[in-house]
């Protein structure tokens, strides 16, 4: 399914601080394809996809974990599987960043979970964003870190690092260390056009230096959970694949600033076409590469003045 942009902009609502979905837009298929696909990756860890982003999951007779959350119907689907692996309670519930297609589940799960834990940017923008508006229920972290968390629980070691704004101001990535399986939430769209939130705290700029962290921080054999793919397949990957993002921002961040050096209008660059040597993304709405154009110009130029 492709949105056009005037659709993408009535449903990006929900990522900014809304919940509403036009009848004629089925969300979980924007960003996850496949419905109710609850797969195991790597020893106890293993993702859940439905409709928003990709849920982690870590699931023994000694520990739960949950990365993540979607939305309340989706969240009890997924938990009904969780229990087939485990019938312990959620011991933490962790959100990799405030958009709803990630958080918006807490509602359901929290009395499931016995902590919610979040980077305290991530908190301060959901908390921003959502309020207490009855029509927008959320749940919101009841534990916050600065830069780093970690907890030995059962056989797993769980830790939480936050290494700059990027997609948003409050990205934080979840690593399984035994297991080595670390969920980037949405620091990474897999071979897709990225949803970029300048308006949540996020920075193009620096994006690249974010993810250039963290394949220097992680190893070579971490296996990586992304927010969002180009298809199922893609929600799950490799350093590859982090580089390849990190690959492209770079490219996006040279081809806008380039064209800004020449004298070219927004309209122009926006018009442009696809950033050289990244033709092969995948366009998941109507006018997504357009926006990601748009988005660097105008944090660029925002910059200079």
């Amino acid at each position: 399914m492709k949105l056009t942009r005037k659709e993408f902009l009535r449903t990006s609502s929900l990522l900014a601080g809304g919940f509403f979905i036009p009848a004629s837009i089925n969300f979980g298929k924007i960003f996850n394809p496949p419905a109710g696909s609850f797969k195991t990756l790597r020893g106890d860890c293993g993702i859940y996809l439905e409709k928003g982003g990709t849920i982690g999951w870590y699931a023994a007779d000694d520990a739960v974990v949950v990365v993540d959350s979607q939305f309340p119907d989706s969240a009890k689907n997924m938990l009904a599987e969780l229990r087939k692996k485990s019938a312990r309670r959620i011991d933490l519930l962790f959100n990799t960043h405030h958009h709803g297609d990630h958080t918006s589940g807490n509602i359901y799960l929290k009395d499931f979970a016995d902590r919610i834990i979040a980077h305290e940017n991530c908190k301060a923008l959901q908390e921003k964003n959502y309020g207490n508006d009855p029509s927008k229920p959320q749940a919101y972290p009841n534990f916050t870190f600065k830069k780093e968390w970690t907890q030995e629980i059962g056989k797993e070691v769980v830790s939480a690092k936050y290494f700059g704004p990027a997609h948003t101001g409050g990205d934080s990535v979840i690593h399984f260390q035994r297991t080595n399986v670390a969920h980037v939430g949405d620091l990474v769209f897999n071979r897709t056009y990225p949803f970029i939130d300048s308006n949540g705290g996020g920075s193009i700029e620096n994006w690249p230096n974010v993810l250039e962290r963290i394949s220097k921080f992680y190893s070579k054999d971490t296996l990586f959970i992304f927010g969002h793919g180009a298809s199922d397949d893609l929600t799950t990957g490799s350093m590859t694949d982090i580089l390849a993002m990190q690959n492209y921002l770079t490219a996006l961040i040279e081809f806008v600033s380039a064209g800004i050096k020449t004298g070219k209008s927004k309209e122009v660059i926006a018009a442009s076409g696809e950033v050289p040597g990244f033709g092969g993304l995948k366009e998941r709405w109507e006018g997504a590469r357009k926006m990601n154009l748009e988005k660097t110009y105008d944090e660029l130029v925002k910059k200079q003045n």
